[in-house]
């Protein structure tokens, strides 16, 4: 069990290659946060606001991101496998060569976000917005039930 960080304000902070391995940080801010290379896998990040936060190579695999606010983050080449993603917000966020595969990604939006060799294999995308995506990703055996263009 990780720190309990939950509904914390940590905004601007610089937590880059922070071990947060299974943290609450439900309902935190970490708005425009440094988190480079941290470990965030198996966290609870469920309803925190991440917009702006960098989390360029972090690592996010199975983490609670239900309800996330991921707008223009920067989460290029960052490792999500397995995370689970309900409702996240993903608008216009920075996702170039991402890991996102095995996640559920359900009903999240990532409108206008730049996807481009982000690698979405069997992940779960049903009734997601991609209107506005750009860039090439893959997809293969991924569900896309749904999912607006």
């Amino acid at each position: 069990m990780g720190v309990d960080l939950a509904g914390c304000d940590l905004s601007g902070v610089n937590l880059a290659e922070a071990r947060l391995s299974g943290a609450k940080l439900s309902g935190t801010k970490l708005c425009g946060a440094d988190l480079r290379g941290a470990f965030l896998d198996g966290a609870d990040l469920s309803g925190a606001d991440l917009s702006e936060a960098n989390l360029e190579l972090a690592v996010v695999g199975a983490a609670d991101l239900t309800d996330a606010n991921l707008s223009g983050a920067n989460v290029q080449r960052a490792n999500l496998v397995g995370a689970k993603a309900h409702g996240a917000n993903f608008a216009g966020a920075r996702m170039y060569y991402s890991r996102p595969g095995n996640g559920d990604f359900q009903g999240a939006n990532f409108e206008g976000a730049d996807i481009q060799r982000a690698i979405f294999r069997r992940a779960n995308l049903a009734g997601a917005n991609l209107r506005g995506a750009t860039g090439q990703a893959n997809f293969e055996n991924a569900n896309l039930d749904g999912v607006t263009r």
